[in-house]
């Protein structure tokens, strides 16, 4: 999956200031988690990783974030952001198997992505990772509407979406030009209004 900001201007795209409260995300297993200096080497095995980055459309922006971080140093976070990029770790063990992010596209819009490391694919972390996304979406973020983009040859990840309540949304021919060829992708969406019908404790 991948996702990219289609959008450049401070006003539309940044949200309120967060809480201290309001990261990480928990999920039943995992730990949605601001980047530190230290997950440079596994995120960059991660990245290198041919089989998971087979259908990947676009580059990863948590590898960026994170190489950022090695070479600068932990910087203050901008207390209105646009973006965000998550460390995907075990709560027991605390291993760092994946990278997700959120990016702002426009008024109240946002567009997900994640990746895993291949030897944790198949135990539902994809699935955890997509709800606690959309979670803070819609609770935290206060968004309105969130899309992902998937190759049209990731079955896998459209399983994931669905499960995680998305709904295909339309198929784009040529979508992004990424590693020497063109990618055509299927593009996902939830809307608060679902996603709230189906979590009438939440938001």
């Amino acid at each position: 999956m991948g996702s990219g900001l289609q959008f450049d201007t401070a006003r539309l795209l940044a949200v309120r200031s967060l809480r201290s409260d309001d990261l990480p995300i928990l999920t039943a297993r995992l730990v949605l988690r601001e980047f530190v200096p230290g997950d440079l080497a596994d995120l960059e095995r991660l990245a290198g990783d041919r089989r998971a980055r087979e259908h990947a459309p676009s580059p990863s922006r948590a590898v960026a974030t994170v190489q950022g971080l090695a070479s600068k140093g932990p910087a203050r976070l901008p207390r209105r952001r646009r973006s965000f990029e998550f460390a995907v770790v075990l709560r027991r063990g605390g291993k760092l198997i994946g990278a997700c992010d959120l990016a702002l596209t426009g008024p109240g819009r946002g567009d997900i992505g994640y990746l895993l490391a291949p030897r944790h694919w198949g135990f539902g972390y994809g699935t955890e990772v997509v709800s606690g996304l959309v979670d803070f979406a819609f609770t935290v973020l206060g968004l309105k509407e969130l899309t992902a983009v998937v190759a049209i040859e990731n079955d896998r990840s459209r399983r994931v979406l669905d499960k995680a309540g998305l709904r295909w949304d339309g198929l784009m021919r040529r979508h992004a030009r990424f590693a020497g060829r063109w990618w055509d992708c299927h593009r996902y969406i939830v809307d608060r209004a679902t996603w709230k019908a189906r979590n009438p404790s939440c938001g």
